[in-house]
């Protein structure tokens, strides 16, 4: 989620004032120089930006719309294991790029079994869905166990070996853990037509609260909202992913009608205000995530976008959460 956009330019404003020539005595024409070279440039890149995000967002859109209804469940579960392994990874590479060390391909593999797992209750075996959620605590079990042993067998060279279980398993519950709720949603047996409008439902109200936020910021963006975790978000873009997503959210509802039974009017107006926020949470998570690495995206895989973890960081939180309060509010039947 982008409240207001921002791109490093201080190397590029460096290097065109000592091309400039400005007298070096004279700090105020050199401060306006770098300013307002700095301003051309944003100015310019802006719509460069703006339209490779735009191209993205129409093709992730146009493959996730064909996955969801294609019919294929298999084809669809595995999108989404692409899509959160991914992101897994790049957290791992994250705290590479800071200097700790991970067990990268076990926890990865772990993650894999997480999905595996949904797929096994959900696919290959509905009629044993109820078990989904003991295969998941059983995976996360062997994660823990897995860590722990291999720190007191196999010698490391590394001085932290507490923090190196501890970020390991951090992957696997923040990004495979938390994403396979969207297999949740999309996959549980029962209407699963119903289940599909579910995950539209959550993409729409979750990704387009990144646009409002997006166009909102950008446009009238003023008031930074936390400057120490992410100093391109404002007060103005939170405002507008608030509205854009209560909007879509009623809007859905209300053009879904009777096909989507568990969300009702009043829960579209809960949802669209609740939904958005947790989004803003999942949102800061990763920029502390990034802040930490000293990285500005969390990879180059998505034009306009930067990685899987920029791209699903919202949907990490929106997810479960949607998920639960569908569970206490309209209970799913096995």
């Amino acid at each position: 989620m982008a409240y207001f956009p921002h791109t490093s330019l201080d190397k590029f404003v460096r290097a065109a004032h000592c091309e400039t020539s400005v007298p070096p005595e004279s700090p105020t024409s050199s401060g306006t120089f770098a300013t307002a070279v700095s301003a051309s440039v944003r100015h310019m890149m802006k719509p460069r930006v703006f339209l490779k995000r735009l191209f993205s967002w129409i093709a992730l859109w146009i493959v996730a719309l064909w996955f969801v209804f294609c019919g294929w469940d298999t084809g669809c579960l595995l999108l989404i294991a692409f899509f959160g392994l991914a992101g897994q990874w790049e957290f791992y590479r994250a705290q590479e790029e800071k200097g700790h060390k991970v067990f990268k391909q076990s926890g990865l593999f772990c993650g894999a079994l997480i999905f595996a797992n949904s797929w096994y209750f959900l696919i290959h075996h509905p009629g044993h869905a109820r078990f989904v959620h003991f295969g998941e605590e059983l995976v996360l079990v062997f994660a823990l166990l897995g860590a722990f042993i291999r720190l007191v067998v196999v010698p490391e060279t590394h001085k932290a070996p507490i923090t190196t279980a501890a970020l390991t398993l951090l992957g696997l519950l923040y990004v495979a853990f938390l994403f396979n709720f969207v297999a949740l949603l999309a996959l549980t047996p029962g209407d699963m037509a119903e289940n599909r409008f579910l995950l539209i439902y959550l993409l729409a109200v979750t990704k387009f609260s990144d646009v409002g936020a997006y166009v909102i910021g950008s446009l009238i963006g003023r008031h930074k909202m936390i400057p120490r975790i992410s100093p391109g978000k404002t007060w103005e873009g939170f405002v507008g992913a608030i509205l854009t997503s209560l909007g879509i959210s009623i809007a859905l509802v209300h053009v879904m009608g009777g096909r989507v039974h568990a969300i009702s009017f009043a829960d579209s107006i809960i949802l669209g205000l609740l939904l958005p926020l947790v989004s803003v949470v999942g949102d800061l998570a990763e920029s502390v995530v990034k802040r930490d690495a000293s990285i500005k995206d969390s990879g180059r895989s998505i034009p306009g976008i930067g990685g899987a973890l920029d791209l699903i960081d919202s949907i990490l939180f929106t997810a479960p959460v949607l998920y639960f309060y569908l569970q206490f509010t309209t209970p799913v039947q096995p």
